[in-house]
């Protein structure tokens, strides 16, 4: 009965250890994901701020959300129904 508490005592042990790397890995490679999205949303806006013509500087980026602002207002005001018609 000794020997069984032991060796479950060293798989307790020594499994938590690998466990505790593999958990590590699995953190760090979530991260990972989570940074190169990051970065595609970032390169995706800066494409989209220099295709409308704003330059890609933080300048450039309030202009671009300030016109994106104007327009989203303009559009719930009601006034291009009245162009339609």
């Amino acid at each position: 009965m000794i020997h069984s508490q032991s060796q479950e005592h060293q798989d307790h042990v020594f499994g938590a250890q690998y466990d505790d790397k593999r958990e590590r890995y699995a953190a760090e490679l979530e991260d990972i994901r989570a940074m190169e999205q990051a970065d595609l949303y970032e390169q995706e806006y800066r494409w989209r701020v220099h295709e409308a013509g704003y330059p890609d500087t933080l300048e450039g980026h309030d202009e671009y959300e300030a016109a994106w602002t104007r327009t989203i207002a303009y559009a719930e005001s009601g006034a291009v129904n009245d162009q339609l018609i």
